[in-house]
C-alpha cells in the first residue's frame, strides 16, 4: 500500500494561516497529488475551499517526507 499526505494551506485571516494534513492511501489504482487535491476541495467563484475554509496552496509528501506528485506510471500515462 502506498501512503502519501496532502498538505493544504488554510487561510483564516490576513495574518493567520495553518497547514492541514490529509492522509491518502491506495493499493491498485494509483492517483496523483493533483487528483487528491481535486477530490478534497470545492471551487466557488474561482476560490478554493476545504470544509468551508479558504485554501491558498497545496503540496504532497510521501511517507518518507519526499515531495510526491504521483506514481511515475500514472504521470507518464497522463502526459500521452
Amino acid at each position: 500500500m502506498k501512503v502519501f499526505f496532502l498538505y493544504l494551506l488554510i487561510v483564516v485571516n490576513n495574518e493567520t494561516y495553518y497547514w492541514e494534513k490529509i492522509t491518502f492511501g491506495f493499493t491498485l489504482l494509483p492517483f496523483t497529488c493533483e487528483e487528491a487535491f481535486q477530490r478534497e476541495v470545492t471551487f466557488k467563484n474561482s476560490k478554493v475551499f476545504y470544509e468551508n475554509k479558504r485554501v491558498m496552496g497545496h503540496y504532497c509528501q510521501d511517507e518518507f517526507g519526499n515531495y510526491w506528485n504521483g506514481n511515475k506510471e500514472k504521470l507518464d500515462y497522463d502526459i500521452r
